[in-house]
């Protein structure tokens, strides 16, 4: 059965890069093996040529928001709640036989989409990206009586509404299954399945192109002896990426060490005042955005990846680390121990430099284990995590809800 699919990316559109919607579009992308899909991503960020020989196209979104002319005074933070777009009008006046909303923020945006859905009676899929980040009673608790009330009325309330009435979740990983019921999630079509990872065809030492990208960030080529160890993160520089983490466990190194630190970088961490406090050896490379080509250079010249995150759903960075053969040092949250396991991986706990330093001196120490980490990494990864398994996964569970008796669904408004 060949359906007609919305895939509505919901991301903030100022984002110059988001994971969320690099994967959102992988999975639509694979998708149009089965289905036609329109793809409408309010951001600019993460396009992925779509299949020209099949059925489907990119639908360019409008988005406005109601701050336009405060940039100068107003965060970005701050106006990604608000983000409205065309979506909901694609919606009302298009045909689609069912609506694929991904990412839960701006929410309000997520809420009108939903809404627009059911005033059609078009049936709708969610996908569970950022859900661990939203889904954190304990940092809610933390915070005081006006941040509760912004919280409830911005994000809480419209996801709530949004899962309610959804007619099926796609789950990324297992730890996303308590947090859709606890939105209130009650119907039967729920399914697990994980994000996919390219193969990257050069995967193994740095290429030619690779030494031009290093010399634009001031990244020397490898010495004879190997060097000082390589250390990549990569990350949009939010709150809840634990780049404070990252780098108050490398300052405390006694040990040389290169690490790079790529990403958008925002104003929660004064990383020029860690950079100063490296010692002889010791280096700090921010290199801001990275395009695919330089994401992969710094890969390859990277002997680990250090990822500390304090919140993340299933954080695909860490997929394509592994499937370039790199060995990884993550964050116990979300769904990265279902990523991973130990002959890829050493995990640690949340917020905790000294465990994160540790993890960093003992895998330095010893490039043997290194060498073995990264090919059962690249294993895992190609093995267990596969684009197309997850689109005809994802297939599935739309035919499921198509199949659905009529009148089956209730809707459960706000």
């Amino acid at each position: 059965m060949s359906l007609k699919i919305l895939s509505a990316i919901v991301v903030p559109p100022h984002l110059a890069v988001s994971g969320a919607s690099k994967a959102a579009e992988k999975l639509s992308v694979a998708l149009q093996a089965h289905d036609r899909i329109d793809i409408a991503n309010m951001g600019m960020a993460s396009r992925v040529p779509m299949d020209l020989s099949k059925p489907g196209e990119r639908i360019e979104v409008r988005t406005s928001s109601p701050f336009a002319g405060l940039d100068s005074v107003l965060p970005n933070r701050a106006k990604t709640l608000f983000y409205q777009s065309s979506i909901p009008a694609l919606i009302r006046h298009g045909s689609y036989d069912l609506v694929h909303i991904h990412n839960p923020i701006p929410a309000l945006e997520m809420m009108r989409v939903a809404r627009a859905c059911v005033a059609k009676g078009v049936p709708y899929v969610v996908s569970t990206h950022g859900f661990v980040e939203i889904g954190n009673p304990a940092a809610f608790r933390r915070m005081d009586a006006a941040r509760r009330l912004a919280w409830d009325l911005l994000i809480d309330r419209p996801v709530r509404y949004v899962v309610r009435n959804a007619a099926a979740i796609c789950a990324i990983s297992p730890v996303d299954l308590p947090i859709v019921r606890g939105f209130g999630f009650t119907g039967d079509d729920i399914a697990v399945i994980p994000y996919g990872v390219d193969r990257p065809t050069d995967w193994g030492a740095p290429t030619s192109a690779d030494q031009d990208i290093h010399r634009k960030f001031g990244i020397p080529e490898r010495e004879e002896d190997g060097g000082p160890v390589t250390a990549f993160f990569l990350a949009n520089h939010t709150a809840n990426k634990g780049l404070g983490v990252l780098l108050d466990a490398f300052v405390g190194l006694s040990m040389p060490f290169r690490l790079i630190v790529g990403g958008e970088k925002r104003d929660f961490v004064d990383c020029e005042a860690y950079q100063r406090r490296c010692g002889p050896g010791q280096t700090i490379h921010l290199t801001g955005n990275l395009v695919e080509a330089e994401v992969a250079a710094m890969f390859r010249r990277s002997d680990l990846f250090v990822f500390p995150t304090l919140a993340d759903t299933f954080p695909n960075v860490i997929l394509e680390a592994m499937a370039f053969g790199v060995p990884v040092v993550a964050s116990r949250v979300g769904g990265i121990p279902h990523q991973v396991d130990d002959g890829c991986a050493v995990i640690v706990e949340p917020g905790d430099p000294q465990a994160l330093r540790t993890a960093v001196e003992q895998l330095a120490a010893d490039p043997e284990r290194r060498a073995r980490m990264g090919r059962h990494g690249r294993l895992r990864a190609t093995q267990r995590f596969d684009w197309a398994a997850a689109a005809a996964d994802t297939h599935r569970l739309y035919e499921a809800v198509i199949r659905r008796p009529a009148g089956a669904a209730v809707l459960r408004a706000a």
